[in-house]
């Protein structure tokens, strides 16, 4: 049975990344909303500590409904 994906937020001074991560393969998307409101799309690889990264750097969940309101503002989902 799959995993559903978790998803992760943190505001710095004058922008947003949102992080989507799939724990079955350690595979996501993150996402960096810039202040004039570009959203910046990089698919991501990451490795089984992520948890505890995105925890150590202050990132907190937030809402599927949230990252995909921002994910279709890119130019290619």
């Amino acid at each position: 049975m799959k995993n559903l994906p978790q998803y992760f937020k943190r505001i710095f001074d004058d922008y947003q990344v949102l992080v989507k991560v799939n724990s079955d393969d350690f595979t996501g998307i993150e996402l960096i909303i810039h202040p004039d409101g570009n959203v910046e799309k990089t698919e991501m690889e990451f490795d089984e500590e992520i948890f505890e990264d995105l925890e150590f750097d202050e990132f907190t969940p937030c809402s599927p409904l949230e990252f995909n309101l921002h994910l279709a503002k890119t130019k290619t989902n």
